[in-house]
């Protein structure tokens, strides 16, 4: 659980100032060029966010299924009583399973925005190769 609290706390913290901070550079940039290439530079700095935020999210969800299958497999031995630890692994099974929904809500999320961003570059390549042919 430290993990993913350290992990939004993070997320929390620098996210927002990341946007800011693209968000400032892409008005700057609008000066200079043109509304599509602004529009297209606010897209990229969306899906990269997107990007971003759901690997967090893969990541985190991995590492805390991980920890709570070692949890249900290997329990500590305790002196408590046989109920308590039958609760607690049912609580374990519960963020388990909210865990790896997750994982499973977050990966086609990134596949997605990963695929958006592939086709943005391919796009960014073709032209650039074009415009230096034609130069």
């Amino acid at each position: 659980m430290v993990v993913i609290g350290l992990l939004v706390g993070l997320i929390v913290c620098i996210v927002p100032i990341a946007v800011l901070v693209l968000i400032i550079s892409a008005f700057m940039k609008r000066n200079k060029e043109e509304k599509s290439n602004f529009e297209e530079t606010i897209r990229g700095i969306y899906v990269y966010i997107i990007l971003i935020v759901s690997l967090i999210t893969i990541i985190s969800g991995v590492i805390t299924a991980f920890r709570i299958g070692l949890d249900i497999a290997l329990p500590e031995k305790s002196q408590s009583a046989y109920s308590s630890e039958e609760q607690d692994r049912n609580e374990n099974i519960i963020e388990l399973a909210t865990t790896i929904s997750l994982v499973v809500t977050a990966t086609p999320i990134f596949i997605y925005h990963n695929n958006l961003a592939k086709k943005s570059r391919e796009i960014k390549t073709e032209e650039n190769n074009i415009g230096e042919t034609n130069n």
